[in-house]
């Protein structure tokens, strides 16, 4: 629902592995129904290998490992903004 509200402001998402209701998996394939381009980067405790698993129709742009520093999110956002990485 924010999304859609906002989807226009929104330049990437940022989301984590383990949530209620949906997960960041469902929560990845359906802002992607909506907004094909989206940058998303995941989150995540576990491991990226296991984090990554998995059969996925879609892929984030990013993984990021907790415990992260602000500095390694701000670095990761700008560089998937700009399109120069993916996974």
């Amino acid at each position: 629902e924010m999304f859609l509200q906002h989807r226009n402001e929104i330049e990437c998402v940022f989301c984590d592995l383990v949530m209620p209701d949906m997960d960041g998996w469902e929560t990845l394939e359906a802002l992607r129904r909506l907004s094909p381009g989206i940058p998303f980067i995941l989150t995540s405790g576990y491991d990226e290998a296991l984090a990554m698993q998995g059969e996925h129709s879609e892929k984030p742009q990013a993984f990021l490992g907790k415990p992260y520093r602000m500095a390694e999110l701000e670095e990761l956002i700008i560089k998937v903004i700009n399109r120069s990485i993916k996974i």
